[in-house]
């Protein structure tokens, strides 16, 4: 776990954050955008062409969209429907990239692939919410200078996300006055302690667990790897998570810009819907919002089989392997089937009291969470695939 956690980008936010403190010619635009270029190339290293030309390519697309559908509404609707396609087109990029990955086991080859890994799964986001917001008519056409200081900020490069509308409406405020006033309190401080606090927790448990299974699980008591697999492993990735992009929302205030929250307690909820209504919520409101009710409408079988596409991409954005492909097709599974118990109970054909379900909803989802980090692995060794 410990090594998942991009420290580099913790860093390289630190160091920035306290230049444009230090350094009054660095808080104006300009300053804001030396430093942001810098960090990703230092974050992306020889990857960090790649993330610039695909940026790149989509300003010139919005832009040029924007200049040809201007002052007309057919011609604003002719805007949402090339949106769209972008939009669709960039998805379908991502899901052939990673599908390349699995195929490749993570091999990285130059040219045309080369860039394609560039769209990598926050980047993915942060340009489907832009496109989105550009084509339903909620953002104009964009500026160079703050398109590039707002995917290239280092607090969002791993998340969270911070959509282009918002931080629109925040960038006249990145001046002296607020930079002072944001970090210069003892509530900034005392968040930051708490972040850090749960990153270090969250990386003690993960190397705890490194040490118990230091050579293998072999020979391992039983109650140990059920103690790993319900309580170490699923609390140090939440504690891990969590604290870091907490961090990344007190750092950011060192440019005075406000980041939404990632996560609130998700471990604990009644259902799975409330799991992921408070896990990782940047993301996944982006999944929630723009593919999943949006386009699809509430027939019962749009309902379910939307639930298993948009949990397989789910899957597939976290990572570029089978794991995590399984991993988002059990939660899939699991929402498909609260959403056909949550029908069966409106519709008062389970009846079930109200007392008891408050008791066991919480211990039922949390089992259900933890389980799907296992069960891949147990499936894919099952099918011989590892």
């Amino acid at each position: 776990m410990f090594e998942s956690i991009p420290i580099v980008q913790i860093l390289i936010c630190l160091i920035s954050g306290a230049l444009v403190i230090s350094f009054s010619f660095l808080r104006r635009a300009s300053g804001f955008l030396v430093l942001s270029l810098l960090g990703i190339a230092l974050v992306y290293r020889q990857l960090a062409v790649g993330y610039v030309l695909i940026n790149v390519i989509v300003l010139l697309f919005v832009t040029s969209l924007a200049r040809i559908t201007a002052n007309s509404d057919a011609k604003r609707r002719l805007r949402w429907r090339w949106s769209c396609a972008a939009l669709i087109a960039l998805v379908v990029a991502f899901i052939v990239g990673r599908w390349y990955q699995i195929e490749t086991k993570g091999l990285l080859v130059g040219g045309i692939e080369w860039s394609l890994f560039s769209v990598d799964m926050w980047l993915l986001l942060r340009l489907v919410t832009f496109l989105w917001e550009f084509g339903s008519g909620r953002i104009a056409q964009p500026s160079l200078l703050t398109f590039a200081i707002w995917t290239c900020m280092p607090f969002t490069v791993f998340g969270p996300l911070l959509r282009y509308s918002q931080f629109e409406s925040q960038l006249p405020f990145m001046r002296e006055a607020e930079v002072a006033r944001a970090v210069y309190t003892r509530t900034w401080v005392l968040n930051a302690l708490r972040a850090t606090a749960l990153l270090v927790c969250g990386i003690t448990l993960s190397r705890l667990h490194a040490t118990m299974f230091a050579s293998g699980t072999q020979g391992v008591p039983y109650w140990i790897k059920l103690l790993d697999s319900f309580g170490i492993s699923p609390w140090s990735f939440l504690l891990t998570w969590w604290g870091f992009y907490k961090l990344m929302e007190c750092l950011a205030l060192m440019w005075s810009v406000s980041l939404p929250p990632s996560f609130n307690a998700p471990f604990g909820r009644p259902n799975i819907s409330e799991f992921w209504a408070n896990w990782n919520m940047t993301a996944t409101s982006v999944f929630r919002d723009y593919l999943f009710y949006t386009r699809w409408g509430q027939q019962r079988v749009n309902l379910y089989l939307n639930t298993l596409i948009i949990f397989f991409l789910v899957g597939l954005w976290h990572g570029a392997n089978w794991y995590w492909v399984i991993w988002g097709m059990l939660h899939g599974i699991g929402f498909c089937c609260f959403i056909w118990y949550r029908h069966r109970r409106a519709s008062k054909q389970f009846e079930t009291n109200g007392a008891t379900m408050r008791i066991l909803g919480p211990i039922l989802t949390y089992v259900f969470v933890c389980s799907c980090w296992i069960l891949p692995s147990r499936i894919l060794k099952v099918l011989g695939q590892i």
